[in-house]
């Protein structure tokens, strides 16, 4: 006979933010000057960079760079380790007692070993089962999904789901072969930054019908770009050395392994698609549309939050401050953000006992959708 499924709490929240924040006006004195790249950048940095500051709601950001050196001050890991050192001290748990533990991001410090086997390392764990997902904005759902189905089974007990990221590695003037540079590449300067979240989940036993607080009452992953050319690409993987004779030189030549980001798409599709994920994962947990007292999304820039805040008040019958922006002390750290901010709101007392919170993001490198939602 099958054991009943376990129900699954977040036990704590953690959130890292690497060094001073910096104001719009330091953004290309930290980052390094791009005084080689194209006229055409060059003028777009003097004119619509500024304007795309203005309107991005964003007034300060974190970057893991030393001021004086340039040097990044922290790998991957060591980001991902500080901010779960905060979520286990939230939880009062010991690394110890973590027996699975998932890491989402876009960056790995090694192509091998993975990163999630170095943070375990520096967590002082011994032994765990660990995973390691690779993904931009919907990473935190993903890693959710996992480690929520893990415990639901009884598979573990304590889960520890990170995402960090630095963005800045990409950004800063010594990785950019700034003659290749276009427009697009220049404005991701003026948008992404640095940081990480993480929760300590646990699987508990209770009969149904008893209120268990901070239960995660489910997840949910999504792909909806089968037929969407993506509007996120960075270069630097096996599709870009398949010639023998255009190897990592030429690739740095070429300028492939720059960020780049459909800027058009993402203004016209990225918001729908957030939506329209939000929408299917209520109706496929059977959640009505009515109940959810907070949203927490990752959401770039104001603009973009201001474009698309009307369907979600409509549909769903919520006011402005129930799905607030959110990055404007700490810029967008990307999918980190989803968990920097819930666990800011957590901590702040925003979530009330009882409270239903939807945390979602969409992700434009591919178009996928993902997140969870937890019952305070």
């Amino acid at each position: 006979m099958n054991a009943p499924l376990k129900r699954v709490v977040i036990k704590g929240t953690g959130s890292y933010l690497p060094n001073d924040p910096i104001p719009n006006s330091r953004i290309d004195e930290v980052l390094g000057p791009l005084d080689q790249a194209p006229p055409r950048v060059q003028s777009f940095i003097a004119s619509i960079g500024a304007r795309m500051l203005g309107a991005s709601g964003v007034e300060y950001r974190h970057f893991a760079i030393d001021l004086e050196t340039g040097r990044l001050t922290h790998t991957v890991a060591s980001l991902a380790e500080a901010t779960c050192r905060k979520a286990l001290e939230d939880a009062g748990k010991d690394a110890s007692e973590i027996d699975l533990l998932v890491m989402a991001s876009s960056n790995y410090d090694e192509s091998t070993p993975p990163t999630s086997t170095l943070l375990q390392e520096r967590l002082g764990i011994e032994t765990c089962a660990e995973m390691e997902i690779h993904s931009n904005c919907s990473g935190v759902g993903k890693a959710m999904m996992v480690a929520y189905d893990a415990l639901r089974l009884g598979h573990y007990r304590t889960a520890l789901v990170v995402y960090p990221q630095i963005s800045s590695v990409y950004l800063r003037r010594v990785y950019l072969n700034q003659p290749q540079m276009n427009k697009k590449q220049a404005a991701l300067r003026y948008i992404l930054a640095d940081g990480g979240g993480a929760v300590v989940l646990e699987a508990v036993d209770a009969p149904a019908g008893q209120s268990v607080p901070h239960e995660i009452l489910g997840t949910f992953v999504e792909s909806v770009g089968g037929k969407k050319p993506p509007a996120m690409t960075a270069g630097g993987g096996v599709s870009n050395l398949v010639d023998p004779d255009q190897q990592i030189p030429a690739m740095w030549a070429a300028g492939l392994h720059h960020l780049d980001q459909d800027f058009a798409a993402v203004n016209r599709d990225a918001g729908r698609i957030l939506f329209e994920g939000v929408v299917r994962m209520m109706e496929r947990l059977k959640l009505a549309p009515k109940t959810v007292d907070h949203f927490v999304f990752s959401i770039p820039t104001k603009q973009l939050y201001d474009d698309n805040l009307g369907r979600f008040i409509d549909y769903f019958g919520i006011t402005a401050d129930q799905a607030k922006f959110q990055a404007r002390e700490t810029g967008y750290c990307g999918g980190a953000s989803l968990l920097l901010h819930f666990d800011q709101m957590a901590r702040r007392g925003e979530f009330k006992p009882g409270n239903v919170v939807v945390v979602h993001s969409v992700e434009s490198s591919k178009w996928m959708t993902a997140g969870f939602v937890v019952r305070w």
